[in-house]
This record gives C-alpha cells, sequence and structure tokens, in this order.
C-alpha cells in the first residue's frame, strides 16, 4: 500500500460517495486507475465494506451505552456471542483485558428496553456488569486510517 492508496482510503472513509472523477485531481491518476486501485483495496481486504452511519436519535434509538460483562465461565462465551450476533443493537462487541470479559457497545429506544436487554444477557450466564451511559458524542470515526496527512 503506497500514499496513494493511503489517500484513497481516507477520501472515501470521509465520504463512501465520492465520485471517482472527483478523485482525479486529489490523487493525481486517471478514473480506470482509481477504480482499479479501489477494486485491489477491496479484494486484498484492506476496504472490507462500504456502509451507511445513520444517527441514533433520528432512528429511535438515543440511548447508546457501553456494558462491560463479566461471564460466569468463559464456556459460555458462545452463548454471549450468538445473543450479540442476533441483537442488531448490539453495535460492537469487544474481549477485553481486566476485571471484565468483554465490553459491548449497546442502543436503545430507552432505558426500559435497555434494561430487558441486560436482563436477558443475565439470565445467559452474566456474572456480572456494568453500564455506562454516553451523555454526548465527541467524537466518532468508525474506519481505521492510516497514517497521512492530506492536502
Amino acid at each position: 500500500m503506497d500514499n496513494v492508496d493511503r489517500k484513497l482510503i481516507c477520501y472515501l472513509a470521509e465520504d463512501a460517495n465520492v465520485t471517482t472523477s472527483s478523485l482525479v485531481n486529489k490523487v493525481n491518476l486517471s478514473i480506470p486507475a482509481i477504480n482499479k486501485r479501489i477494486a485491489k483495496l477491496k479484494d486484498e481486504g484492506v476496504i472490507e465494506k462500504t456502509t451507511i452511519i445513520t444517527d441514533s436519535q433520528k432512528v429511535g434509538k438515543p440511548v447508546m451505552t457501553f456494558v462491560m460483562v463479566a461471564l460466569d465461565q468463559f464456556m459460555l462465551s458462545d452463548q454471549l456471542m450468538q445473543i450479540v450476533a442476533s441483537d442488531p443493537d448490539i453495535l460492537e462487541c469487544y474481549a477485553v483485558t481486566g476485571e471484565f470479559d468483554y465490553i459491548l457497545k449497546i442502543c436503545a429506544k430507552d432505558i426500559d428496553a435497555l434494561e430487558n436487554k441486560l436482563l436477558h444477557m443475565k439470565q445467559q450466564g452474566i456474572a456480572k456488569s456494568q453500564t455506562l451511559i454516553a451523555l454526548r458524542e465527541y467524537k466518532f470515526n468508525p474506519s481505521v486510517l492510516p497514517d497521512i496527512a492530506l492536502e
């Protein structure tokens, strides 16, 4: 991956709908060359997928939380992963070090809906959890970008 690829990734992360013709002057390549590089980045798995970002307030799920979870037994992680995979309101899940086993990012329409999700997970073998409610988002960057300075 060279600097041109890095620039393309940054421009696409900023706006995945950017036209190839608008990238011509930014990366000094032809439209076919840009398309070929983007296709290669996708084939190599550097660009995993193109998606949208929704506004949680506008889609009716304004409660954003981070839930730290400790399991009763490690073998119960398969059950937790089934819950994670089947619940579209669990946006992210990471195995972590420390006192807890996992941290989940969960959105909900209200506190009652969040409580129901947490109770359901506890019935599946969660020993303890700690929930942090996000008051305000100051930075959200859904992509891991390469280090590069854009002109």
